[in-house]
């Protein structure tokens, strides 16, 4: 029987709020290797490295796999599912916006899109052996830090992060193919685009809505868009909105007419329609093979 050890370290706000920013390191050691994680949907952003072991995961239903070492990252809203996983040790960070806002300051250091709040790919780093040292020097460092709390507590423990997270980001740079400085201007519309239908997928469905809070023309966003070899806006718009749909129709007890309802659509026939042509089964066909 192998042991297992969990190890817990929470943030505490000295004052307390009646919602204290939340951030939390959990660590997991075992003597031999075995299930570290469960089926979950995100209630925060999080961060999972696997220093040791093999995974075989999907991020909004986008399989991805781990081997021997690797970190990948939730927003949330997202579903994790295991497929199979043998995990000897590993960590998950995780936090909300009231502790970091990578909205805010992930711009400064391009997480937003990258690491996390992207919907459209599932973000998975590979590490080897070596890049687990700069890791677990941070993580040691954070550790250390809630458990002898010092001035500036939580400055400290945000600045530890955020080096986590810029060495995370210098990792994923190292394995892709970074963009031409001439369509720097192209990627930033990009990101904006695919952050405003995050924001608005429930209420707004139409391209022209969006490219008029971008200030562009529909036809000029479908086009720079096109360039940088991402789909059509059409097609973004709509895979956000299925997404959400396949979401709760796994993972929730709401009805159709509920998730139809808070999709945006006034009529759940239209809605079932819409949601059988994209997956090829109804809504109810759809979460009796999969909830």
């Amino acid at each position: 029987m192998s042991v297992r050890t969990i190890r817990q370290y929470q943030f505490e706000e000295e004052q307390k709020l009646n919602k204290p920013p939340h951030f939390e390191i959990t660590a997991i050691d075992v003597d031999i290797y075995c299930v570290a994680n469960e089926n979950e949907q995100s209630e925060y952003f999080k961060i999972y490295w696997i220093e040791d072991g093999y995974g075989e995961y999907q991020i909004d239903f986008k399989s991805f796999v781990v081997e021997k070492a690797g970190l990948f990252f939730l927003s949330p809203g997202q579903v994790l599912t295991i497929e199979t996983e043998k995990v000897k040790s590993g960590f998950q960070i995780s936090f909300d916006k009231e502790f970091y806002c990578v909205e805010t300051h992930g711009k400064e250091i391009a997480c937003n899109g990258v690491l996390f709040n992207n919907v459209h790919r599932a973000s998975m780093i590979p590490l080897a052996k070596e890049d687990n040292t700069y890791f677990i020097d941070i993580l040691q460092k954070m550790v250390g830090e809630i458990e002898s709390p010092g001035p500036a507590h939580r400055e400290m423990l945000e600045t530890y992060l955020r080096m986590f997270l810029i060495g995370a980001l210098r990792k994923w740079e190292s394995l892709n193919i970074k963009p031409e400085v001439q369509e720097d201007e192209s990627n930033r519309l990009a990101a904006d685009f695919v952050a405003l239908v995050e924001k608005h997928f429930t209420k707004i469905h139409s391209v022209g809505a969006y490219a008029e809070k971008l200030g562009i023309s529909p036809k000029s966003l479908a086009k720079r868009l096109n360039v940088l070899g991402h789909k059509k806006p059409t097609e973004i718009i709509k895979d956000r909105i299925i997404l959400q749909a396949k979401r709760d129709l796994r993972f929730s007890n709401k009805s159709v007419k509920e998730i139809a309802f808070d999709l945006g659509f006034e009529d759940p026939a239209y809605f079932t329609r819409y949601f059988k042509k994209t997956v090829e089964d109804s809504p109810l066909g759809y979460r009796e093979k999969n909830h």
